[in-house]
């Protein structure tokens, strides 16, 4: 289908964003045809336990929503951000199920949810949240169901409005604890969990827009990651590459090598899916990496862009600017400006994102370099230490975009 023959919705995308004055809560508002999209980020203040500080996380979060006329029930995914998966995982869940379900009248449907053990970067914070939230707009009804059949601590969404299903799938490992598998034979059983997954919404991995790879032991088993993936992709026909990061991460259960986040999408409405390019970088899968740098999905009254994470990469697949986390900062957000700007986007339009530094002693001028660049700082915005798939990057980021179509 040509662009041009693409319909633009009967209530124009109105979007929003903002952030609290000390920076540990952020919000991006989606308006549109079909529903309320919200992204949020929550931030303790970095002080006391993990207890009181997952108390702190929903105590945020909880003003955040209402602050935006949403509900907890609208609540689709959420991303937790720990500075220790074995230690801190079992508090931080207790209260969040407290606040869910802790006599609130609720039902018990939780949301789709992602530990990873990714420490974030400011001093003293032991966890940090993200959460997409989806909820009706008047005359358009909006359902949210969850995905039957994953064992726990696995779990998915299905949101469907106006004739799009969102499907989520948060947490996917491979295999049980004490099973002797390798990496990657995990990995194999991740992916196919996932395949599984998709099949009973009548889906396959071709349907898939974005996927979230981590990786426990990332110098020791990305080579294996791309060996699976690209396998499985070519067993399933997988020919326009989803947008994907894979970064280092403990994962949760903590027995794991591994874990998958993914969405996909299927309607009944006019829609269009391109691959993202820029003549900064290089294809991803020229090296191995089965994925593309990223996906543009032009729906009837906006373009969304999954920027896959981007490192300090020139166009011919090397790293540039080694040991440099300043230049390395500056040459990624060049590439991430090139990929949006192929969609006539720009850094002003990005709605959400997160930064993987090697080293959180970094936190600062990165900070400095991207808002000397122009990048946006009142948006949901989680940094985190994580390590990147080369050893010699020191920071990579990815980030979502909302274009309106006037």
């Amino acid at each position: 289908m040509a662009i041009s023959g693409l319909k633009v919705g009967t209530r124009p995308v109105r979007r929003e964003c903002g952030a609290s004055g000390d920076g540990r809560t952020a919000w991006s508002r989606i308006d549109g045809s079909d529903a309320v999209l919200l992204y949020l980020s929550v931030r303790p203040d970095g002080t006391g336990e993990i207890a009181g500080q997952a108390a702190e996380v929903y105590r945020l979060l909880d003003g955040l929503l209402r602050a935006q006329g949403a509900a907890r029930t609208d609540v689709v995914t959420e991303k937790v951000f720990l500075a220790d998966v074995r230690q801190d995982v079992d508090v931080f869940r207790a209260v969040r199920e407290n606040y869910y379900l802790g006599g609130n009248g609720h039902s018990g449907s939780l949301p789709a949810t992602t530990y990873v053990q990714q420490p974030p970067a400011f001093p003293g914070v032991r966890c940090e949240l993200q959460a997409l939230v989806l909820s009706a707009v008047p005359g358009e009804p909006l359902v949210i169901r969850d995905i039957a059949g994953l064992a726990p601590p696995a779990a998915g969404k299905v949101v469907s409005a106006r004739g799009y299903e969102h499907i989520f799938l948060q947490n996917i490992t491979g295999g049980t604890a004490g099973d002797g598998l390798d990496y990657r034979d995990q990995t194999a059983a991740m992916f196919a969990q996932a395949e599984a997954a998709l099949e009973r919404e009548r889906l396959t991995f071709r349907d898939v827009i974005r996927t979230w790879i981590y990786v426990t032991e990332m110098e020791r088993d990305y080579a294996d990651l791309n060996r699976v993936r690209t396998a499985f992709f070519a067993q399933m026909g997988v020919r326009r590459l989803p947008a994907s990061t894979g970064i280092q991460g403990g994962v949760y259960p903590a027995d794991r090598g591994g874990a998958l986040d993914l969405y996909a999408v299927r309607s009944e409405r006019e829609m269009q899916i391109s691959v993202m390019h820029a003549k900064t970088l290089n294809e991803a899968w020229s090296y191995g990496s089965a994925f593309s740098r990223g996906l543009a999905v032009r729906r009837e009254d906006r373009v969304v862009l999954y920027v896959s994470g981007t490192a300090s990469i020139d166009a011919a697949g090397q790293v540039v600017h080694v040991g440099d986390v300043a230049r390395q900062t500056e040459r990624m957000l060049l590439n991430v400006r090139e990929l949006l700007a192929g969609s006539a986007a720009g850094p002003e339009d990005i709605v959400r994102a997160t930064t993987y530094l090697k080293d959180r002693a970094d936190l600062a001028t990165f900070r400095q370099v991207y808002a000397e660049q122009g990048f946006p700082a009142s948006i949901p915005h989680t940094i985190c230490q994580a390590a990147v798939c080369r050893p010699t990057w020191l920071v990579e980021t990815e980030v979502t975009a909302v274009l309106p179509l006037a």
